[in-house]
């Protein structure tokens, strides 16, 4: 495997299916640029940089090809795919990041979701509106002011009245519901709650649920619109859902031309932490409620929920894996179980995600991993390293990685405070891992 940095100036990338030269800097993207199209209508933490995937599926696919991203989360690839005629799939396991993924990229009319603001501005004024419900979310009034509480309750049957059952409008309508939750200024008593590390701030007046969902949903029509005016002509193209497990695709073998993802850190931000509240107001839209959402986040990949659910009094420390990375990393670890644990799962989870992206990807095609080094406890783990070294054993040799590319990620890009006294460096380079699919191409049948 060939390690090159950014720095290496005029080096082509190889197995390119376009010609063209990875110049100084070419990954490395400002802060700034990136809310076009519906990008920006939901926030999602640690969100992907779009023209990074919009590299990827350029680089190694043509349009009208396949591009599946099996960690889609706010669907910045389905998007991405979208808008450079690609088909677009998208796997997570989170419901949350499933209904986001797929409103951003399912285009709608703006007139049409204007022509929805008004009448759900209309309906907003009815004073009968039955304000009374109230999700099942523990210490609700802690979070929830109950003024702000009755608002919500009068919005969501107010969606439900002016939107069709399982239309893209009423999807689009919880999406912009769930974005007064999840953000930075919530309309929860959390400040920052896009992020996991989110701290209790209390509203001392009421923060106008109806006003910003109205402004946000007239803001959606604008995004809906630049979608549209970006999406070449040509062929139509679709981007839909393919799954929730990106260890167990129920997709076909051979059915992509690009598997392109950039999978959590281990012992990775918290996501169902950050989204139970949306969630629970949105329980029945998303088809899970908060206490089987917090169960089910034990099996979130990257996760350090029930670290030592494997551990017993025979293996309280992880079997060896006889990777050597993993092996060496949990060694270290070993003064911390759960850390070592954590790290073990992360990796074996990981393996079975390689082992299917290599089914899935057709031969010749390509698969793309975005990911960063983590420091835990101190010991540094070069994640993309041991997915250089895992890829061609999980996938029986039908991985074969061709290059590893570095990026800076740049602390003025950062929105959480990082003590590295505490955790170790901060790591401030990203790593773009290619592996090709071995084999020869079949042409797929009309």
């Amino acid at each position: 495997m060939l390690n090159q940095t950014l720095d290496d100036a005029d080096r082509a990338m190889p197995c390119h299916r376009h010609d063209r030269a990875l110049m100084p800097g070419a990954l490395d993207f400002s802060a700034s640029g990136h809310l076009y199209a519906t990008h920006g209508l939901h926030a999602f933490a640690a969100r992907l940089p779009p023209p990074l995937a919009r590299w990827a599926i350029e680089s190694f696919t043509d349009p009208g090809d396949y591009v599946l991203d099996v960690m889609c989360g706010s669907g910045t690839t389905l998007v991405e795919g979208l808008l450079t005629g690609r088909h677009a799939w998208g796997v997570d396991i989170d419901p949350l990041a499933r209904l986001i993924s797929m409103v951003k990229a399912t285009p709608i009319p703006s007139a049409a979701i204007l022509e929805l603001a008004d009448e759900i501005e209309k309906c907003l004024t009815v004073s009968t509106l039955d304000g009374s419900w109230r999700p099942a979310l523990p210490r609700l009034s802690y979070w929830f002011r109950d003024d702000v509480s009755s608002d919500l309750a009068r919005l969501k049957s107010v969606i439900v009245r002016t939107t069709g059952e399982e239309s893209a409008l009423r999807s689009l309508a919880w999406a912009v519901f769930s974005s007064l939750i999840v953000a930075r200024t919530s309309v929860a008593n959390a400040r920052d709650l896009v992020h996991s590390r989110h701290h209790y701030r209390e509203w001392t007046a009421n923060p106008d649920v109806p006003g910003r969902f109205l402004k946000q949903l007239r803001r959606a029509a604008r995004q809906m619109q630049d979608l549209e005016d970006q999406m070449p002509d040509g062929p139509s193209v679709t981007a839909r859902l393919a799954g929730n497990d990106a260890r167990e695709l129920s997709i076909g073998d051979g059915a992509v031309d690009l598997s392109f993802f950039s999978p959590p850190y281990v012992s990775a931000l918290d996501y169902p932490r950050a989204h139970v509240f949306a969630v629970a107001w949105l329980s029945d839209v998303v088809g899970v409620d908060v206490d089987q959402y917090r169960t089910d986040a034990r099996r979130y990949i990257g996760t350090d929920r029930a670290a030592l659910a494997e551990a017993t009094t025979a293996q309280p420390l992880p079997p060896r894996t006889d990777w050597d990375l993993v092996d060496d990393v949990v060694e270290r670890l070993s003064d911390a179980p759960e850390k070592a644990w954590t790290v073990h799962r992360y990796f074996r989870d990981m393996a079975a995600v390689l082992a299917e992206c290599a089914r899935v990807t057709r031969p010749g095609g390509h698969v793309v991993i975005v990911v960063c080094p983590s420091n835990i406890r101190r010991v540094r783990v070069d994640t993309h390293d041991v997915f250089a070294q895992l890829a061609p054993i999980v996938s029986a040799g039908r991985l074969e990685v061709e290059d590893t590319y570095a990026r800076t990620i740049h602390d003025h890009r950062r929105v959480m405070p990082y003590l590295e006294q505490s955790f170790g460096e901060r790591m401030r380079t990203e790593y773009v891992v290619v592996a090709r699919r071995t084999g020869h191409r079949e042409v797929r049948g009309t």
